[in-house]
């Protein structure tokens, strides 16, 4: 996603005309009449999130001043066409509520955007930060939607789904429909139809094995990574559910927050130096996500932590992920430690441990805004 893009003090100044900025632009698109390109990446990320909100194309139709709008507000503003302004005008909106944008204004089929101040972005709330965090996680095993992605048993696992991929062979799958089934049951029924009792006696099964076994007859694909339709349409229903998706973001707070916070406390009482910025308990929590905790680098934390005084939360935050991916199976250190730098850096990461390289990248990475999440220090009483 971010090969070949430059920036400078955080504005996207350069790069290859048809390089993907965010997953549905291109820099041609933010590139002026002059050929010269100068946008704030927080405003590139905010566009990407009003298409998303709409579900539909949004045409950058022009990056000049007009009047008094964008006077002023080089590289703060764009002016964008997505048919009826009206709609466009009330998705921004939504998104202004956490600080995407600034002010909107409608002239005739096209809308004005610009977003705050960069000096002074508004935090993030945990709920949308977590949102955001699992996303960006999703994003390094998955593509399209997370909470649509359904997975066959290509890793013994059986059948995972969804944005933290749940599966029989660690229990959570079972664990997520027991929420699911007691948020709302009729809903729950609704989305599987006529499977809905076979589902049911699946999840009775008395032992993880049979589960995995039913599984990975529906598997299809080039080594089993794609399932039945039929189970698929009705997995993706549960996933298109607002209610089920809220469970799932409560869900993975239970399991992964809860780990973060843990790591967090932890790194407090080794190194009192507050972690609050939404990239570096991104990068913690896709550690939580795949490596579970820091226990197994304690002292080796410890030690650089010593050797080095960080002086800031992201250079604390380096050093932690650094030392728990050397802790990973050789085989799989360097990808470890590049997927947790991508996150930290907002950019792909070329890490060699072990012999062996790996460069990660990551389609949602506009979505790790460089602000704090609120109340975070109340996690850690």
């Amino acid at each position: 996603m971010a090969q070949g893009l430059t920036y400078q003090d955080d504005y996207l100044v350069g790069g290859p005309a048809r390089a993907w900025v965010t997953p549905n632009f291109r820099l041609a698109e933010y590139t002026r009449p002059d050929g010269s390109v100068r946008i704030h990446r927080e405003l590139v990320a905010a566009v990407q999130l009003l298409r998303n909100a709409l579900g539909r194309s949004v045409d950058i139709v022009s990056l000049m001043p007009e009047g008094t709008l964008g006077r002023g507000r080089d590289g703060l503003f764009v002016w964008v066409e997505a048919g009826d302004p009206t709609e466009v005008v009330a998705a921004a909106t939504r998104l202004a509520k956490d600080g995407s944008f600034a002010h909107i204004e409608a002239r005739g089929p096209r809308v004005y955007l610009d977003m705050p101040d960069p000096a002074q972005l508004p935090p993030l709330v945990p709920e949308n930060a977590l949102a955001r965090a699992i996303e960006v996680t999703a994003a390094f095993e998955t593509s399209g939607d997370p909470y649509l992605q359904v997975t066959g048993n290509f890793d013994g696992a059986g059948l995972s789904f969804g944005p933290i991929q749940v599966n029989f062979g660690t229990g959570t799958l079972q664990e997520m429909f027991r929420r699911y089934r007691t948020r709302n049951e009729t809903l729950l029924k609704r989305c599987f139809g006529p499977q809905w009792e076979e589902w049911q006696q699946v999840l009775a099964l008395p032992s993880r094995s049979r589960q995995i076994a039913w599984a990975d007859a529906l598997s299809r694909g080039r080594n089993k990574a794609d399932f039945d339709p039929r189970w698929k349409a009705a997995l993706q229903a549960v996933g298109n559910t607002p209610a089920f998706r809220d469970e799932t973001l409560r869900y993975a707070y239970d399991v992964y927050g809860r780990k973060l916070i843990a790591a967090l406390s932890w790194l407090d009482g080794v190194c009192p130096i507050p972690i609050g910025n939404f990239r570096c308990l991104a990068a913690l929590y896709d550690l939580c996500v795949q490596q579970g905790s820091l226990n197994k680098a304690h002292d080796a934390i410890r030690r650089r932590i010593a050797a080095e005084q960080p002086s800031d939360e992201f250079q604390l935050t380096r050093i932690a992920v650094e030392e728990r991916g050397r802790k990973a199976n050789p085989a799989w250190r360097a990808d470890c430690i590049s997927r947790r730098l991508c996150i930290l850096e907002r950019e792909p990461v070329e890490v060699t441990d072990t012999g062996r390289s790996a460069r990660r990248d990551n389609p949602n990475l506009y979505l790790l805004r460089n602000v704090p999440v609120k109340q975070m220090a109340q996690y850690l009483l």
